[in-house]
């Protein structure tokens, strides 16, 4: 595509920005880069037609074409279902030819998912497809062997915390003239959205991006892995890379990402555990999530298996909530519009399931709250993983537990008022009483599941008495959330 002959239209849609409550960092993070790859592409000659604060996309597209009258639009295809059609509809309405290309920034194709299935509607595991990607790109491969010998370093990754734990901070960029202005935009134009700007430091152009990458590498990514599951109050980052954001707005490529970060392996300066557990989630996790996304959809995102529909409750809004854990976690996004992995699948994800979350309603919360977060990705992460409402296709076993496994992950429990080993108590964890409650509402389900067939019988082998106080305690806080109270 020569430069003299094309032109790029970049449209800053406030009616896509406004389809739900999106959080207000997370729009300074999309719209400041949108201006500084319209900037950069100016400086290396391209001729840019940018519509800034336009009211939606069919608007500004028909000026643009009035004003340029282009033969044809290239488009890449949208990482949300239905918006490549919707774009090129309008595109038509203008009399414009449209040429789709494939999505830049993603390493698969179908074929390296469909290649799993041993039939269309067969499933195809995380793992199966995760070693294909190793095979394709080259990465962590000793000849035609995984480095080290084996594919899956996830045993070494499961320290729990512990006193005295430092990471090294994250990488700090400070706004100039541009995003200072996106950020007077967004605190003005979505005044209503959640979240708050803050103390917005995050890079907005590639060689920030760069920066972040490099530093992530060379200073926090040997120790990512061990702690990558424990949860410490007040520590934010660790040492995760926070990568994911700069990846999904285009600023990096998965594999650019994966290949600095196995060279780290190579040249000695990260243990391979750690390098194999980050490149996991980039090139197994997200292109993972993504082919699931494209083979299941539409009908994927209406999938709800367990019958789950409790109201997202007040306190994933406001964070006014008695449980430390929940309370850090709701802080966090709302200051911050991101948490680790484990902080969304084990304390939000958790309670969302064994609560029994309308999982529409907590998908989308998901996708609005978090800066990494799309409808591509939060689909399969939170139908699936998170809520298991998805009959099992992601993950075998649902993602619950009880205050147990927080505690022995995290440093939360001994900061909160609630009693981590009580069930039925008025000061019990909610958690607890939660956990056996969902396992029972779905006994003859999970009875049937290998993974969870032990659990149902440990529930199953308790006294009538026992289970009655304990289902009755969590009916009292199911509808206590449904009510809007403080728990």
């Amino acid at each position: 595509m020569a430069r003299a002959e094309s032109v790029v239209v970049m449209i800053e849609s406030i009616e896509r920005a406004s389809v739900m409550a999106y959080h207000k960092r997370k729009l300074v993070l999309v719209y400041a880069v949108m201006r500084h790859f319209a900037q950069d592409l100016r400086a290396a000659g391209w001729t840019v037609d940018y519509y800034a604060e336009h009211g939606d996309f069919a608007d500004a597209l028909g000026q643009h074409a009035a004003k340029y009258r282009p033969a044809k639009l290239r488009l890449m295809q949208q990482s949300e279902w239905g918006v490549t059609e919707a774009l090129a509809a309008a595109a038509a309405r203008l009399g414009l030819a449209v040429d789709v290309t494939p999505h830049v920034n993603f390493v698969s194709v179908p074929a390296d998912f469909d290649a799993h299935a041993k039939s269309a509607a067969a499933r195809v595991t995380m793992d199966v497809f995760y070693r294909g990607m190793r095979r394709k790109t080259g990465l962590l491969m000793d000849g035609g062997e995984p480095a080290g010998g084996k594919w899956n370093y996830d045993a070494a990754n499961r320290e729990r915390p512990v006193r005295g734990l430092r990471f090294a901070p994250v990488p700090r960029f400070e706004p100039d003239a541009i995003t200072r202005e996106v950020i007077a935009m967004v605190e003005r134009r979505f005044a209503g959205h959640p979240g708050i700007v803050g103390d917005f430091a995050l890079a907005v152009c590639r060689r920030d991006a760069l920066a972040a990458l490099e530093q992530f590498c060379a200073q926090r990514l040997d120790t990512f892995g061990p702690w990558q599951d424990a949860m410490i109050a007040g520590e934010r980052t660790m040492s995760h890379s926070l990568l994911s954001a700069y990846i999904n707005t285009g600023l990096l490529h998965p594999l650019e990402v994966c290949e600095r970060a196995e060279l780290a392996y190579r040249n000695g300066t990260a243990r391979l555990s750690s390098v194999e557990g980050f490149i996991r989630q980039v090139i197994g996790w997200r292109e993972y999530i993504w082919r699931v996304y494209w083979k299941l959809m539409p009908e994927y995102r209406a999938r709800n298996a367990l019958g789950a529909d409790l109201p997202v409750p007040a306190m994933y809004r406001t964070g006014d909530t008695a449980m430390f854990c929940l309370r850090e976690a709701l802080a966090q996004v709302r200051e911050t519009a991101y948490a680790h992995h484990i902080v969304r699948l084990m304390v939000l994800g958790n309670f969302a399931l064994i609560a029994g979350f309308d999982p529409i309603e907590t998908n989308d919360w998901f996708w609005s709250m978090f800066i990494d977060g799309y409808d591509w990705v939060m689909v399969p992460n939170v139908i699936g993983m998170s809520l298991h409402a998805d009959g099992g296709y992601v993950g075998t076993k649902p993602y619950c537990a009880s205050a147990n496994y927080i505690n022995t992950m995290s440093d939360y429990c001994k900061h909160c008022r609630y009693d981590r080993k009580a069930t039925t108590t008025d000061d019990a964890c909610p958690f607890n009483a939660l956990y056996w409650d969902f396992v029972a509402r779905n006994a003859d389900r999970f009875a049937r599941n290998q993974r969870m067939a032990v659990i149902v019988r440990n529930w199953q082998n308790r006294p009538i008495e026992t289970r009655a106080a304990i289902r009755a305690k969590a009916a009292r806080i199911r509808d206590a959330l449904c009510r809007g109270d403080r728990i």
